[in-house]
């Protein structure tokens, strides 16, 4: 029996989230075409059949990506919604904070929808229909009630996303772009991101508010 190559990891020890990770990254910094699973194989030191054999086709292995990375991002939004109380208003205040900090954390997942998002296709449709819609259905709703309870001024949930994603978002999913803004290459630790949350939200979301 062949034994494997000295350092090489057991294929069975390199588990399904490492893999997809791996994959979001790639596809996230090279779009879909530009992505090679032989080169994200390589760099996880795996043989460059283990992705296919797990995952499938190319377009099934960008789909388990994307699952996995927005699934993550749902289930902690979700999760911090729960712990931030029941005042609709400071939620709201709440999870636009923890979207950038998540961002901040995870950019790829913008990185991906940046890639997909300038033109039609079946991988937009994906992305919008199970994720991009829901949310802003939800928040269009939430916004819509606030203003009506006086608590908010009335604001448009499209670009209150575009705010928020692309504007506070954008500083992490666009790192080369940032150093250059910022004059640093220094990456922020978990105080950094959260101090530019909060300064973000007091600029987006604060001025909202009805005083």
């Amino acid at each position: 029996m062949a034994k494997r190559a000295r350092g090489r990891p057991a294929q069975s020890a390199v588990s399904d989230d490492a893999l997809l990770e791996a994959v979001l990254q790639s596809f996230a910094e090279n779009g879909y075409d530009g992505a090679s699973v032989r080169e994200i194989a390589r760099g996880l030191d795996v043989s460059h059949n283990l992705i296919p054999q797990r995952f499938g086709s190319k377009e099934k292995l960008w789909y388990a990506a994307v699952d996995h990375g927005f699934g993550r991002l749902i289930q902690d939004l979700m999760q911090e919604a729960e712990r931030l109380g029941s005042d609709e208003l400071l939620v709201l205040r709440g999870l636009i904070a923890s979207c950038i900090e998540m961002t901040a954390l995870h950019p790829s997942l913008l990185q991906i929808i940046n890639q997909e998002a300038t033109q039609p296709g079946p991988r937009l449709d994906y992305l919008f229909a199970k994720y991009i819609k829901p949310i802003r259905d939800f928040g269009d709703a939430w916004l819509v009630r606030l203003a009506e309870e006086g608590r908010m001024a009335p604001v448009s949930v499209t670009l209150l996303y575009f705010l928020i994603t692309h504007g506070a978002g954008g500083m992490f999913a666009l790192p080369a772009l940032t150093s250059r803004l910022s004059g640093s290459a220094r990456e922020l630790d978990s105080a950094g991101i959260r101090e530019q949350a909060e300064s973000a939200v007091n600029v987006l979301f604060d001025g909202l508010l009805v005083r």
